[in-house]
């Protein structure tokens, strides 16, 4: 039993890290956090996955972003598009985009067998509150809105509630330490 719980002990520090994809302080002293990337949506010829993201400058300006990676062909989303998460009791949840995506804002890449693919990444800012509910709900559906049309993805399995728990556990665990770059050294 002891030893089971040593193991715990010792292996804890690593799990709770798990999720962080990025932890960066600038040199103007603003600080970056985010979760890795989780899926969201998978389908035959689209797909979506997403990050949390935290902010912090100054020590007092801090603030959390949702964000999309998306595979869904050139989707041109500008600032302001709203992205509506619907959770199970029919909430909705409204998010404005924050990073203007134009006609050649967007990653091209190949999969596995030589097919390309672009992928579109839009940012929205997120509270506290939005996450808190997100996270104690059941998100079931997203609707994107871009810039000649939106359109709606089913969220199977609690993939966003339950995703968006784990990096934002993640995050708060991640700002209680710090990382300065001489420190240590």
């Amino acid at each position: 039993m002891k030893q089971l719980l040593f193991t715990l002990c010792f292996l804890f520090p690593y799990c709770a890290n798990a999720q962080i994809g990025m932890d960066k302080v600038e040199d103007n002293g603003r600080r970056f956090i985010m979760s890795e990337t989780m899926p969201l949506y998978t389908g035959l010829t689209n797909g979506g996955s997403f990050f949390l993201g935290y902010g912090l400058f100054n020590n007092t300006d801090e603030y959390y972003y949702l964000s999309l990676v998306l595979n869904e062909g050139k989707t041109d989303i500008a600032t302001g598009r709203k992205l509506l998460i619907k959770l199970i009791d029919g909430t909705l949840i409204e998010l404005s985009n924050t990073k203007e995506i134009g006609p050649t804002n967007y990653d091209l890449r190949t999969n596995a067998m030589g097919r390309l693919f672009y992928l579109t990444s839009p940012s929205y800012r997120i509270t506290e509150e939005e996450i808190k509910k997100i996270i104690e709900g059941e998100a079931i559906k997203v609707r994107i809105e871009t810039n000649t049309d939106f359109f709606d993805r089913g969220i199977k399995k609690n993939k966003l509630s339950k995703g968006l728990k784990t990096a934002y556990e993640a995050i708060q665990k991640k700002k209680l330490t710090k990382n300065e770059l001489y420190e240590g050294f």
